[in-house]
């Protein structure tokens, strides 16, 4: 009896064990990180699952040869243009007496307003050609992306873009009008064609489903796919506790004097004085408080070896994520509000017009009389 009770007793454990380890495993999630391989298979070259009709056509083959994958082997069609970043082509294997190699800028004054290469070397020639492309620094990795049209892109490295090709491929730079970590210094890359990029130490692939999220310093990103959620900035708790620093500034008395001090040039300098220590603060003390954060499905790109933060965010997208210029939110609203009465707050108001006024009267004999004339 005492050992039917015994391997009952651990029947029941081993019941209760496989329960509780099957209902942990159903209730984790995992989110898919993996190297990206030295071969040009589909995981390699980040190409979507697709059938055979709708597979990128062979105009042009991109291969990253090396391990790490330091040089870029472009086998392009005969009057198909190849762009390369300047001073990158290594070797050329074709007829070189049909080639034809120009610089070519790309919106000059937009990329350099925001610190992007825009000075590229087109080639293109008569017949087949396989080209040699290599990055200048000793410690990168290079990837290929495939675009079918279907997948926008976003290159978020500003040096990361190296080669691509297509006929209907369109890069545009991202202004950062809006206060939006989605569109700091990038390249939004749409249409059909291929993406050669290049990235610090090693390049690891990314994968976020439904109802997943991920948070990525943003010095480590290269680039991602622009799905319906765009990835918003993110801070880290310093502490659990919620502490109010009081505003010295609210203390003041709302006087005519500190509203006529705050409108003068020596306050204004003192604030953006102020703006630039904290911003320097930030980028340089704390800079390593600023994520993004990811919603998925999207596919991220990350490098092992980060970027300056200087070459991914600006000063100006370190201080939108915390918040904005003293000063600059009230004049908005002040001027928003001027505009919805109807009234200016540049020109004056013109001085109304004097009028006069007088009285005639007329006698039994016809005589017409004026009175004193009065203003008013």
């Amino acid at each position: 009896m005492r050992r039917q009770a015994l391997e009952y007793v651990c029947l029941s454990c081993r019941h209760l064990r496989r329960q509780n380890t099957l209902s942990g495993i159903s209730t984790r999630r995992y989110v898919q990180i993996r190297a990206t391989p030295a071969s040009t298979e589909p995981l390699q070259s980040l190409e979507p699952t697709s059938s055979p009709a709708t597979a990128p056509s062979a105009d042009a083959r991109f291969e990253v040869l090396g391990s790490p994958f330091s040089l870029l082997s472009a086998s392009i069609s005969a009057s198909q243009n190849l762009y390369a970043r300047k001073g990158t082509l290594v070797g050329f294997n074709g007829k070189a007496e049909n080639a034809i190699s120009t610089l070519s800028l790309l919106e000059p004054f937009r990329r350099a307003a925001l610190g992007i290469p825009f000075i590229y070397q087109r080639i293109s020639s008569a017949s087949p050609y396989t080209a040699l492309i290599a990055t200048k620094s000793p410690i990168t990795s290079l990837v290929v992306v495939h675009l079918d049209g279907r997948l926008d892109w976003m290159i978020a490295n500003r040096n990361a873009l190296l080669a691509w090709t297509g006929h209907t491929l369109s890069l545009k730079p991202r202004w950062n009008m809006k206060m939006s970590l989605a569109h700091w210094g990038s390249t939004t890359v749409t249409g059909r064609g291929l993406l050669a990029l290049s990235g610090k130490g090693l390049m690891h692939q990314i994968t976020l489903r439904t109802g997943e999220e991920y948070i990525v310093h943003p010095s480590n990103v290269i680039a991602y796919s622009m799905m319906q959620h765009a990835p918003q900035p993110y801070r880290f708790k310093s502490n659990n506790l919620r502490l109010q620093i009081p505003n010295p500034f609210t203390w003041l008395p709302d006087t005519r004097f500190w509203r006529t001090m705050r409108e003068s040039t020596a306050w204004k300098l003192a604030r953006n004085a102020a703006f630039t220590l904290r911003t320097w603060a930030r980028r340089t003390i704390w800079g390593d408080r600023l994520f993004l954060h990811f919603h998925g499905p999207v596919t991220i790109l990350v490098s092992s070896r980060a970027a300056a933060l200087s070459d991914v965010v600006t000063s100006r997208d370190i201080n939108e994520m915390a918040d904005s210029p003293a000063g600059e939110v009230p004049l908005a609203l002040h001027a928003k509000s001027a505009a919805e009465a109807g009234t200016s707050t540049t020109a004056p108001l013109s001085k109304p017009a004097e009028t006069t006024m007088s009285y005639a009267s007329v006698g039994q004999d016809g005589a017409v009389k004026f009175d004193d004339v009065k203003k008013s």
